[in-house]
Order: structure tokens, then C-alpha cells, then sequence
């Protein structure tokens, strides 16, 4: 009865093992200890349908005022074994994933807020899209 118990928790045990080996971490992010539980689920799905995945961001750091990172809702990636606009596609597929977002620079955003958000483009910053097209329209007509 006991290896019977046993055994129906390994697997699980084995999975969860499995997708922390295949998770590396950019230096400033500390672990995933500050992510709420469905955003580590989501992160263990994720890794299940796309392979490793380099997490450049989690709690920390700079983000928009009222991101999903400051909840522990969202992570920043890079795709390890498949292009940023696969990982996408697979995160827009699951369930739990309520914004996604893909920057130039190959990262993946990916969060359990309950809003969906799609994007994709240059890294958010604090200047809005509308913003930037408008100070290059100034700069064409003002000459540089």
C-alpha cells in the first residue's frame, strides 16, 4: 500500500524536478519565490510545451506602475529551444495565461493577470507607442 502511495507521487515529483533543470536564470533574478502559485504553474506547463526558457525577470526590477510583475503574476523569458514567436503561440494557449507580450529583443512576456493582453514590438518603457511615433514625427519635420 505504501509503494503504491509512493509511486503516484513520483511522477509528479520527477516533473517538477525535470523543469527546474530545464529553467536557468539572467543574475538579477533571485528564484521564483516570489510568484504566486499559478504563475509557477504556468511556468511548469510553459517549460512542458516549449522546452528551457532563460527567466530575465520576475518581481523585481523596473516595470510599468501597475504591472503583473510587482504581484508575482508575470515573468520576462527567452526561449531556449524554439523562436519567441512560438513561445507566444504556446502561452497564448494556455489557460492560465492572461497577457502576452514579445519584444524585439527575443523576450517573452507572459502573465496570469486576468486581463488578456496581446503586444508586440520594442520593450515597453515608460513611452507609450503613440508617444514615440510621435517624437519621430518631430524629429523628421525638425529636421533630425
Amino acid at each position: 500500500m505504501l509503494l503504491a502511495c509512493l509511486s503516484a507521487f513520483l511522477p509528479a515529483a520527477a516533473l517538477a524536478d525535470e523543469t527546474v533543470q530545464k529553467i536557468s536564470f539572467q543574475p538579477q533574478v533571485k528564484g521564483l519565490n516570489c510568484l504566486k502559485p499559478e504563475t509557477r504553474s504556468m511556468i511548469t506547463e510553459l517549460v512542458a510545451k516549449i522546452g528551457p526558457i532563460q527567466i530575465t525577470s520576475t518581481c523585481g526590477g523596473r516595470h510599468a506602475r501597475h504591472s503583473q510583475h510587482y504581484l508575482g503574476r508575470a515573468i520576462d523569458f527567452r526561449p531556449l529551444a524554439t523562436s519567441s514567436r512560438k513561445a507566444a503561440a504556446a502561452a497564448r494557449s494556455l489557460a492560465a495565461v492572461g497577457g502576452v507580450g514579445t519584444y524585439s529583443n527575443g523576450l517573452v512576456h507572459a502573465d496570469v493577470g486576468a486581463r488578456e493582453a496581446y503586444w508586440h514590438g520594442h520593450k515597453r518603457s515608460r513611452y507609450a507607442a503613440g508617444h514615440k511615433r510621435g517624437r519621430y514625427a518631430r524629429l523628421a519635420r525638425n529636421g533630425g
